[in-house]
């Protein structure tokens, strides 16, 4: 099966509004690396580390979805590792596109809209303003605050640490946002928000969250953003038939 390239970019560029949505320029949304022009099997990894790279190519894959590019390490000589990176890609036929926020704030196929879906939330709307843009989510969790606690590690396989006040509670209304969303812990406590679930665990952070009285859940950066790529991944499975593999490199973080 061969599928033209420009059909599964136009697809995803549709999809997640990659003109449309800003977002810091090493994250270079979009297509970033072009093949022969036609995609048989789809790899999807959270890094675009040269293992992952290497582990798409021993996939057999020709098209690489990341959420975070391969330019993330901003503009630099094509020299040494980055050089490498690179040639890997030229070398065996392998495209590769991105998508940063704009994944991470979809509705449907977003990381937080993932891991709301799994969690089980109700009366979800978009929440948390990332430089006017909303890349979080909000719902109501049945739950006491430790269930959440023990579900959120349970979909994310993660380890969680943070601060948790009471955790008979009940969680109530809480807001997600993935990744390193750490850092909006005072735009929580200014909107009311009594638990937040976010990635990156943060010291700094840890400590606000005691003071105002919030609870915080971490269960890492990489643990919060595997669910935009697999989603990516089954949608075109679905419009494609396209087989997939999803890559996974933790970092532990």
């Amino acid at each position: 099966m061969n599928i033209p390239l420009h059909s599964v970019t136009e697809l995803l560029d549709s999809t997640l509004r990659i003109a449309e949505i800003r977002d810091a320029s090493v994250a270079m949304n979009g297509l970033q690396v072009e093949n022969n022009g036609c995609v048989s099997k789809v790899a999807l990894a959270v890094d675009g580390s040269q293992k992952s790279i290497d582990d798409a190519i021993a996939a057999g894959a020709d098209l690489l979805i990341l959420h975070h590019g391969i330019y993330w390490c901003g503009l630099r000589p094509m020299t040494g590792w980055f050089k490498k990176k690179i040639e890997s890609c030229l070398q065996h036929n392998l495209a590769v596109y991105s998508a940063h926020l704009p994944l991470d704030l979809h509705p449907e196929l977003g990381n937080n809209a993932g891991i709301a879906k799994a969690l089980e939330l109700t009366d979800c709307s978009p929440e948390v303003d990332y430089h006017g843009t909303m890349i979080g989510i909000a719902g109501n969790f049945a739950g006491t605050v430790g269930e959440l606690r023990d579900k959120f590690a349970a979909i994310t396989g993660a380890q969680i640490t943070g601060t948790v006040h009471n955790e008979n509670a009940p969680a109530g209304r809480i807001a997600i946002c993935s990744g390193g969303g750490g850092e909006e812990i005072y735009q929580m406590q200014a909107k009311g928000y009594g638990t937040y679930l976010t990635g990156e665990e943060n010291h700094w952070v840890s400590n606000a969250a005691a003071d105002m009285g919030i609870n915080i859940l971490f269960a890492g950066h990489y643990a919060t953003e595997t669910f935009g790529v697999k989603a990516l991944g089954q949608l075109l499975q679905e419009k494609f038939g396209l087989p997939t593999v999803f890559i996974d490199n933790p970092t532990g973080m």
